[in-house]
């Protein structure tokens, strides 16, 4: 027990905990001596601790193996997405294989293409450069001119090449067939192409060329051997009437051939489903446009509605009619039924983009003709951003000028050259600046462009309507205000009587010779057959109002306002009937009203200033004087400007 406490006490808590770790090594201290002992316990701590370094190294390894597993995981994980991107590549170059060939499919299938093969020629033309490559190119050459100079809304253009089979040879892997053979298959096996062949034959001196389209028989021009020129133009308008023949028409029309043109789209009006024979029509109605021939263009546009009302450009053509006749409420009216159609972004021409503007000008049409110059404009705006506006040129221009926008419609005016694209004078834009200096009292201008117009439809049947219905109206106004009544008198006479316009201008002239029964017939007439129509109401109010019956001059611009709530004049007019009465109170809120519609209308400001002047409001009289001077006013009312400052300035 002593040797034991003594141990026990030399080294504190090793002897104790070692005979509870190790029995057996107790048993074997005891019976030791103390050397052995302590060489026993130097061992078994040597073995501790290569276990703990053993541990340490295991340890290390671990950590090494851990850090090592997770950088192969890292790498795995990188892999799998290798490999899932270039799986997903693979899948991709399938995907736009098979996306390729669908899209070689679909073309293949939606192919209407006019392919023109090489012609046969005989050696004496080859040898001098006319082969049968260059003759084929010659007249598709001339086919294309014809072509892109025709305006029509019949048909739509389609694509049309020579035929020199020369294409980029690119292989199908393992098949030995190329990319642009297998397009020529699925389009001789799909499509709907039509190939023109033909050749040129030497009879003696004079040559025959002979063209066959598709499976029809062979058409043959033929003359001298110095008229190669004359064969040519005579071939290509063989392959396009064949290709195309209402397009072709519509060429005939516009270069004055109108039996050719009518024989032609008569004989289409029997074939194919309704929508073709609608568009038949349609190309009559150029006929007979070119003609000047109204109700037969009246005639044909309405049997093209009737067969197809979705066809936008009838309703455009029958619209155009009543407004070249002059029938206002038959051009509200149909511009309304073709805006109730529902069109808007499609139509018979294949979806081009003066067809996708129609609604818009047929709701500018809507709103000019019930005095909404404001929607109008608007809805002429709308498609400005666009190649072809809705109201591109005259739209505009009238729009503003109605409006009293005088600088900004002179300045639209002088934009355009004067001239349409083939040439001859744009008597439209004459009208134009005639309503602008119209609108804005210049009497001595309007008359000049009236003139103007005049001299430019002589020996046109077709500018004789637009001469009598847009022209002469402002013409016999322009003489009655510069004091020649009779010659306004004169000249409105010679105008169709169920021309709206024209009526009006016989009132105003009966008007300013104080034919005020005379007047009041036209204007009544006017009223009666065109309902929905504000204007000869407000004409016949602005009639009694020179006249002194100033409750009736208000009745009328009242009726006016109904019927075109937004049209500026007929509020302005009856401000001015309100003042005549004493109630310039009651004139101000009309001045007021109108202001919305019309800001810029110089007289307007002038005679809002004298209501504000009468109502004891001079500091606001002398703010509506200073716009009214920076705007366009008549001679008559800068002179009354002028007496307004000097007397109440």
């Amino acid at each position: 027990m002593s040797e034991t406490s003594e141990f026990e006490d030399e080294r504190p808590g090793r002897g104790a905990a070692a005979p509870a770790q190790n029995p057996a090594a107790w048993t074997m201290l005891g019976a030791a001596s103390r050397e052995r002992a302590d060489d026993f316990l130097m061992q078994q701590n040597r073995v501790a601790e290569l276990q703990v370094e053993n541990l340490r190294l295991e340890n290390e390894h671990l950590q090494v193996q851990h850090a090592f597993d997770h950088s192969h995981l890292r790498f795995r994980r990188f892999s799998d997405y290798g490999k899932f991107v270039l799986e997903l590549s693979a899948g991709l170059v399938v995907l736009l294989v098979v996306c390729g060939l669908a899209t070689m499919v679909w073309s293949a299938t939606q192919d209407r293409e006019l392919i023109v093969d090489a012609f046969s020629v005989p050696p004496d033309p080859a040898q001098s450069g006319l082969t049968g490559s260059v003759l084929a190119s010659r007249v598709l050459d001339r086919f294309a001119e014809m072509d892109s100079s025709t305006l029509t809304f019949a048909e739509g253009v389609s694509a049309f090449h020579v035929n020199n089979r020369e294409e980029a040879h690119v292989e199908i892997p393992d098949t030995g067939i190329s990319i642009g053979e297998l397009d020529r298959y699925l389009h001789g096996w799909l499509g709907h192409a039509t190939h023109v062949t033909g050749e040129l034959v030497r009879n003696g001196k004079s040559l025959s060329l002979t063209v066959r389209f598709g499976d029809q028989p062979g058409l043959t021009a033929s003359g001298g051997a110095d008229q190669i020129d004359t064969l040519i133009q005579t071939t290509a308008e063989n392959i396009f009437r064949a290709a195309r023949p209402l397009r072709f028409a519509d060429y005939l029309s516009s270069r004055g051939r109108f039996a050719e043109a009518e024989s032609i789209a008569r004989g289409e009006t029997y074939n194919g489903n309704d929508t073709y024979r609608s568009l038949a029509y349609v190309s009559l109605t150029v006929v007979d446009f070119f003609r000047g021939n109204e109700p037969a263009m009246k005639r044909d546009a309405e049997l093209a509605i009737a067969l197809d009302r979705g066809n936008l450009i009838a309703w455009y053509v029958l619209q155009s009619s009543w407004s070249d006749m002059g029938h206002d409420e038959d051009e509200w009216r149909t511009a309304n039924a073709a805006l109730a159609t529902g069109k808007s972004d499609e139509g018979p021409a294949g979806g081009s983009e003066t067809i996708r503007n129609l609604p818009a000008q047929f709701a500018a049409d809507a709103g000019a003709l019930t005095g909404q110059w404001k929607d109008a404009l608007a809805a002429c705006m709308s498609t400005v951003g666009r190649r072809v506006g809705a109201c591109s040129g005259g739209g505009l221009i009238a729009a503003n000028a109605a409006l009293h926008n005088t600088t900004e419609a002179r300045l639209l005016a002088g934009l355009h050259s004067g001239f349409l694209p083939n040439g001859t004078v744009d008597d439209a834009l004459i009208s134009d600046w005639a309503e602008i200096e119209a609108g804005a009292g210049h009497w001595q201008e309007a008359l000049a462009w009236s003139k103007k117009g005049e001299a430019v439809s002589v020996n046109d049947p077709r500018k004789s309507i637009y001469r009598d219905v847009s022209l002469r109206p402002i013409e016999a106004m322009a003489l009655a205000e510069s004091g020649n009544v009779a010659g306004a008198a004169a000249l409105i006479a010679k105008t169709p009587p169920d021309c709206d316009a024209c009526a009006r201008a016989r009132g105003r002239a009966a008007a300013i010779a104080h034919d005020w029964s005379g007047a009041a017939r036209w204007y009544s007439l006017v009223s009666a057959r065109s309902p929905d129509i504000p204007f000869a109401d407000c004409d016949w109010g602005t009639m009694l109002l020179a006249k002194g019956d100033y409750d009736g001059a208000i009745a009328k611009f009242e009726s006016a306002h109904a019927k075109g709530p937004h049209f500026a004049d007929p509020l302005e007019m009856w401000g001015e009937a309100l003042m005549q009465e004493n109630r310039s109170d009651l004139a101000l809120a009309k001045f007021e009203e109108a202001n919305k519609y019309a800001p810029n209308w110089g007289r307007l400001h002038l005679k809002w200033g004298e209501a504000l002047v009468y109502a004891a409001k001079k500091d606001q009289a002398g703010k509506q004087f200073a716009l009214a001077s920076a705007l366009d006013l008549s001679a008559a009312e800068k002179s009354e400007l002028a007496r307004m400052n000097g007397t109440h300035g």
